[in-house]
């Protein structure tokens, strides 16, 4: 068996509705109002409980009340108090920052995270957060144009160190631009690239990504395997070893051996509610759907789950524990399903 990864996401928004108002959302649905020592204590929790990775969505404006936690903060703050997980973004919107900005911090947290982060990268979809912030939302080749070029230069900003950059793109461009300190990583942080799209964003990942990641709703078995699937025919046709290319699982886990538990969260979150922006999103109402879907159930039918998606190819499961901010599930995972996988 490959190794295996398991990692946590961080809860970065609330997501339980009020009395009345906007319906729960899905990742945080029993997380009632943003509070940072919660979230700090999940992340810790999940420290202590031997995950390997911490990861946080970058999102401005999704949670309760609008609340959200800034990603590269939070990312920069929980490399500050921990000292074993690694550090991630799931994922970096790639219109929000200057590439060549991005890549300095990025080199930058390596270094004080003694080597500890993992950069994931998309092309953004989430319109009302561009009006919002007053940045420009083009069309979707473009958004991907652009993220080829930004990961393009930041691995050059890497490569050059202290010597200087130079990148002359038709969306980005850099003149003589140091990256020192360099990564702390040979030859620099992995990078995750998440999205979906089989013809540009899949090749892209071929070419550029150490890691793909599926998106909460394409992670059921038969989506993975298809994709998996293309993103290896694009890796024949860019002259790349698709071995070299890492797949990574983003979805909903609920352990629990109590049945009224399970019952009261999916009740809780069904149906599932999408965002305006998200178009061909599947249709998941009922407890068959969620479980073609979600990590769920006893940790024996966790366990069945997650090693479905091993056989499809994935090695690394980056859950959104639904019943936080308990923590029961979360233990009862480490307790009986993790020690499966070692």
């Amino acid at each position: 068996m490959p190794e295996i990864s398991f990692e946590y996401n961080a809860p970065v928004f609330a997501g339980a509705p009020e009395a009345g108002s906007e319906p729960v959302h899905r990742d945080t649905p029993s997380y009632e109002r943003l509070d940072w020592e919660q979230t700090k204590a999940g992340v810790l929790k999940a420290e202590e409980l031997g995950f390997d990775a911490v990861w946080a969505p970058d999102h401005l404006m999704l949670g309760r009340d609008r609340a959200e936690y800034e990603c590269w903060t939070l990312l920069s703050a929980i490399a500050g108090f921990t000292e074993d997980v690694n550090v991630g973004s799931l994922v970096l919107c790639n219109d929000y920052r200057n590439p060549a900005l991005v890549a300095k911090m990025a080199a930058t947290l390596d270094v004080i995270s003694d080597g500890r982060l993992e950069l994931g990268l998309g092309a953004g979809w989430h319109d009302p957060e561009y009006d919002a912030y007053g940045w420009e939302y083009r069309d979707g080749f473009e958004r991907l144009m652009r993220l080829d070029e930004s990961i393009r230069l930041m691995k050059r900003m890497w490569a050059a160190g202290g010597d200087g950059a130079t990148f002359d793109g038709d969306h980005y461009r850099i003149e003589d631009a140091p990256c020192a300190p360099a990564p702390v990583q040979d030859p620099h942080p992995p990078v995750l690239v998440g999205g979906q799209g089989e013809e540009v964003t899949l090749k892209l990942v071929a070419k550029h990504a150490d890691v793909w990641n599926t998106d909460v709703f394409n992670g059921d078995v038969a989506t993975l395997e298809h994709k998996i699937g293309v993103i290896e025919d694009h890796c024949e046709t860019v002259g790349r070893d698709p071995s070299e290319i890492e797949y990574s699982w983003d979805g909903h886990v609920i352990c629990t051996r109590d049945e009224d538990k399970l019952d009261a969260l999916l009740d809780l979150m069904l149906p599932i509610q999408f965002e305006e922006e998200y178009t061909d999103q599947p249709d998941i109402e009922t407890e068959e759907d969620a479980r073609e879907y979600f990590v769920m159930g006893t940790p024996e039918e966790c366990a069945a789950a997650i090693e479905e998606r091993i056989e499809a190819g994935v090695t690394k499961f980056q859950g959104w524990f639904v019943d936080f901010p308990d923590h029961d599930g979360m233990e009862l995972f480490a307790d009986e399903v993790i020690p499966a996988f070692a």
